[in-house]
């Protein structure tokens, strides 16, 4: 697992594909009760995301997004 920064070219795309999900309804962080998206870090294919208290489901989610050009990789 690594951890990249926000410096990285990755990074505000992968927060952009991270709030175009449904559940997230356009919004980045979801904020609820103090609780927001986190990422939890990256995989050579994945960036991992959690959230312990998403305002829509009322419990704990994930989500991992596909890093740019992960499938490309195993082609």
């Amino acid at each position: 697992m690594e951890y990249i920064d926000i410096n990285h070219p990755q990074w505000q795309q992968m927060w952009d594909e991270l709030a175009s999900y449904k559940i997230n309804e356009q919004d980045p962080l979801c904020v609820n009760d103090n609780h927001c998206w986190e990422y939890m870090g990256s995989t050579h294919d994945h960036h991992h995301f959690r959230h312990a208290l998403h305002p829509k489901t009322k419990k704990t989610e994930y989500i991992y997004i596909e890093r740019t050009g992960a499938a490309l990789r195993w082609a």
